[in-house]
């Protein structure tokens, strides 16, 4: 039996039937029927797909289902052969098909790769809320684990400016989902003056007209200082029972991203970066904090991932970034996605609300760098 990682193994059952002449809807009407069974009696239904042949004509029918364990299969296995119904359709799928195939596959982790997949159906994304020190003050954070006992590997995710004081928006489950998803635990750290953390919110620091040159100064300074609560989210998490601390990196989305580029360009010990639409809305506007930004960025000593939807406010925060670092020694990657909604809020919003198009690219980084 082969584990992934934390111990847990992705299982997938695989059945093949290869009907006899002229049988190929029989045999798929036969298998829907089956799967509608396993649906009364408290199973999964499973996934069924049409094979064709090398000139696109069909040839068989294929089935599939995923468990997280080998317990879980067995478990599968026992409630089949305890139905007289499964065993009814058995036997009418036998004089059905001229062959049948069963077979058991069991995922591994990519070589070198900390990730592993996780069955997330049915299970709470609900995370632990915390405190962690962070420069004389006690921040709130949610730490979210994946199934298993690990030591996890950990994103340190970074929230924009909208998770004001007092919001019942607290913690952004679904980018947690996710990554616990691919085995990764995911620390939501809300920074002074937001959340439930206190200090003096944004709006107070940055108090000048947007667009003069005074809004864009206390801006730069602010997301700065702020930076340096995600360095000490990073530092409190990595002491955490079932976190691997050698694994950490951060990512996040708008002052998120802003603050992730600074992060990292701070602390060495992340891993990686993930950038999501970092000053979007106030990059065409801000010469200074832009500034702030490229001298952070040739700072950076990790792999990083500059990250946008066409339709955000400027997409050039992506294209300058990592313009400004290709050819160097660390690896960079970045992507303009196409439009996401109809709105520039929309496009900037594709981190919380896209994670289905920007999810296999950054799992793909994730698995090589984190």
């Amino acid at each position: 039996m082969s584990l992934c990682r934390n111990g847990i193994a992705m299982i997938t059952e695989r059945t093949v039937y290869s009907p006899k002449p002229g049988k190929l809807d029989e045999v798929l009407a036969t298998r829907r029927r089956a799967s509608e069974i396993r649906r009364e009696i408290g199973l999964r239904p499973g996934e069924i797909s049409l094979e064709s042949d090398v000139d696109g004509n069909p040839a068989r029918i294929q089935w599939q289902c995923a468990f997280p364990d080998e317990a879980a299969h067995k478990a599968d296995l026992d409630a089949r052969a305890a139905s007289p119904e499964f065993e009814a359709i058995r036997k009418t799928m036998t004089g059905l098909i001229d062959n049948f195939e069963r077979q058991v596959l069991r995922a591994l982790p990519m070589r070198n790769s900390r990730l592993s997949p996780q069955l997330m159906a049915g299970r709470s994304i609900v995370p632990e809320e915390v405190r962690f020190p962070s420069h004389g003050r006690e921040l709130a954070g949610f730490l979210f684990r994946p199934p298993g006992q690990g030591p996890f590997p950990l994103m340190v995710a970074n929230h924009g400016s909208s998770i004001a004081q007092g919001t019942q928006d607290l913690c952004r489950p679904s980018v947690a989902a996710l990554l616990m998803s691919w085995g990764v635990a995911s620390f939501l750290p809300h920074r002074r003056g937001y959340g439930n953390s206190p200090g003096t919110p944004w709006r107070e620091d940055v108090s000048a007209e947007y667009g003069t040159d005074a809004y864009d100064d206390q801006l730069a300074a602010r997301l700065d200082a702020e930076s340096d609560d995600v360095v000490a989210a990073r530092a409190w998490v990595a002491e955490q029972p079932g976190i691997d601390p050698d694994h950490i990196g951060v990512m996040g989305s708008s002052f998120g991203g802003t603050n992730t580029l600074f992060a990292a360009a701070k602390e060495p010990k992340f891993r990686c970066a993930v950038e999501f639409a970092g000053a979007a809305m106030n990059w065409d506007r801000t010469p200074n904090l832009r500034k702030v930004m490229h001298e952070a960025a040739s700072r950076l000593t990790q792999p990083t991932f500059f990250i946008q939807a066409a339709n955000d406010y400027s997409t050039r925060p992506t294209t300058e970034l990592a313009e400004g670092l290709a050819g160097g020694s660390v690896p960079i990657r970045s992507r303009v996605y196409p439009s996401h909604g109809l709105s520039r809020d929309e496009g900037h919003f594709l981190y919380r609300d896209g994670t289905l198009v920007w999810g296999p690219d950054v799992r793909d980084f994730l698995e090589e760098y984190l």
